[in-house]
């Protein structure tokens, strides 16, 4: 792969001409946008493995640090589908050249709609627990995913087997992948729809408990995609022939993936940056919000006390990627050491089994009795216990 004005870049260029376009060949301003956006994608990569290996430290338990590295797999997809169908890269004689498996599949379908589909998912967990007062779990929780997943895939199907002159070809002459307007509205049109449905997910959940409240990271996050969707359906049905003109290619992809990982980082950037500079403090601030919202109780946090300080220490072990946040034992007594003893050998075991990738799953702060009432609400049976320090 080269990106100086070989001769073979220049034939191009001149056969673009005959054909009536103006190709702007690719060169070092595509290398560097590819470089910059890389070495993006290469801080982020470090904070997922940072988020994984710290996974038990409940703020960052809290924003699900297994869909986010999935959402962050989903975006690196995406930005190898848009070198291909942004023209950043040569495709003659190279898997490139596939267009609907790299640009439909792997851009399309693994990447936006599935990192699209992961945030959703944490909106609509937060929504069944807060605003349903339903379990984190079972298939009421997966269901709509489910579905939406389903109609993904149909989609891809229909791509199969439909003519590529309907879906996408790779237009050899001019070395690029075109796509039809028909299936350019259809795609940008199941993209919208998809995120219309998620910022409606996060204006219902605008006003939760503070402990797990979103409304600004996901207010912010909704902004950044509608801004990068309303510019790239512009471009797209304005000038679908965007990928021959260097600007407009290098302003498409460097949107596309700046925005992402924007969105990313603002969800997941404070409890980051916090667990590496300020750890512990942060982490009883944390506590305090639960303290106040009557959830303290569901983190597995262990509470040692030495005059008027509070040492907070994780300790859980790791099973399933989420757990029920409704299967809390209905009494139960937290000991000084911090440790909660269910009165029953079946709520022992529950207790045992907590899983601490479940943003819900979080345990005591200091010694206390809990009693649940006959209510359903599973935020009320804490409210009036006594959580100081």
């Amino acid at each position: 792969m080269t990106f100086s004005l070989t001769a073979e870049e220049q034939n191009r260029v001149k056969l673009a001409a005959l054909l009536g376009h103006k190709l702007d060949p690719i060169g070092h301003k595509d290398m560097a946008l590819i470089i910059a956006i890389s070495a993006v994608y290469g801080i982020s990569l470090v904070a997922v493995i940072f988020m994984l290996w710290n996974k038990k430290y409940p703020p960052l338990k809290s924003k699900s640090p297994i869909l986010m590295a999935f959402a962050y797999i989903s975006c690196v997809f995406w930005f190898v589908g848009d070198l291909q169908i942004n023209g950043h890269v040569h495709l003659y004689g190279t898997i490139m050249t596939d267009c609907r498996g790299i640009g439909v599949w792997m851009r399309v379908l693994l990447g936006v709609c599935t990192v699209s589909a992961l945030i959703a998912l944490r909106s609509y967990g937060l929504y069944r627990v807060f605003k349903k007062n339903r379990s984190y779990r079972g298939l009421g929780l997966y269901i709509p995913i489910f579905v939406y997943c389903g109609c993904t895939l149909v989609f891809g199907i229909v791509t199969q087997v439909l003519p590529k002159s309907v879906i996408i070809e790779y237009q050899p002459m001019l070395d690029v992948c075109y796509c039809p307007k028909p299936f350019r509205a259809a795609l940008y049109g199941y993209i919208w729809a998809t995120w219309v449905v998620i910022a409606a997910l996060n204006w219902a959940i605008r006003s939760i408990k503070t402990s797990f409240n979103e409304s600004l990271e996901m207010a912010i996050s909704c902004i950044i995609v509608f801004a990068i969707l309303t510019f790239s359906t512009v471009l797209v049905f304005v000038n679908p022939e965007y990928p021959l003109n260097q600007t407009l290619r290098l302003l498409a992809t460097g949107m596309d993936h700046l925005g992402t990982n924007l969105v990313w980082w603002t969800i997941m950037g404070v409890p980051l940056f916090n667990c590496a500079f300020n750890r512990n403090k942060y982490l009883e601030f944390w506590a305090e919000k639960l303290r106040k919202d009557g959830l303290q109780h569901q983190y597995d946090i262990k509470s040692e006390y030495s005059g008027n300080c509070s040492q907070l220490s994780l300790e859980s072990g790791f099973n399933d990627m989420f757990f029920p946040f409704d299967n809390a034992p209905e009494h139960i007594v937290y000991l000084p050491n911090g440790e909660l003893r269910p009165h029953s050998r079946k709520k022992r075991q529950s207790a045992q089994t907590a899983n601490p990738c479940d943003p819900f799953d979080i345990p005591s702060l200091s010694p206390t009795t809990v009693n649940s009432p006959a209510s359903n609400d599973p935020f009320t049976s804490f409210q009036s216990c006594d959580f100081s320090f």
